[in-house]
Formats: structure tokens, C-alpha cells, sequence
């Protein structure tokens, strides 16, 4: 599935969707999967939350 992610304009590849939320927002998932930024990266290339708690992975497109 490919789609455009907001006013940005990026593709999403295949099992990235954006997932309707009940307050009316959209948001990014992979295969069903709800995504999430950690809050201390400092930009995007920051790839310190792989493991966290055990919960938390990294994905990349």
C-alpha cells in the first residue's frame, strides 16, 4: 500500500499506512502497528530507543 503522508508529501512503502484515531487525527503505523517518535531524540537519525523496556523497536522504510 502507498499513500501520501500529509502536507509533506512522502510515499509510505509497503506496510506503512496512516490509521484514522478517534480524535479525529491521523497517524502513522506499520502493518497495524501504531508509531511513535521518541521524545529524547534529537533528530531523526537518533536510533537510541532499539530495546527500550523491551517494548520499544526501531523501524526504518
Amino acid at each position: 500500500m502507498t499513500g501520501k503522508l500529509g502536507e509533506a508529501g512522502m510515499d509510505l512503502t509497503s506496510g506503512y499506512a496512516l490509521i484514522s484515531r478517534k480524535n479525529g487525527t491521523e497517524q502513522v503505523a506499520y502493518r497495524g502497528q501504531l508509531l511513535y517518535l521518541l521524545i529524547k531524540a534529537e533528530n531523526p537519525s537518533v536510533m537510541t530507543g532499539e530495546g527500550l523496556n523491551d517494548v520499544w523497536h526501531i523501524t526504518r522504510p
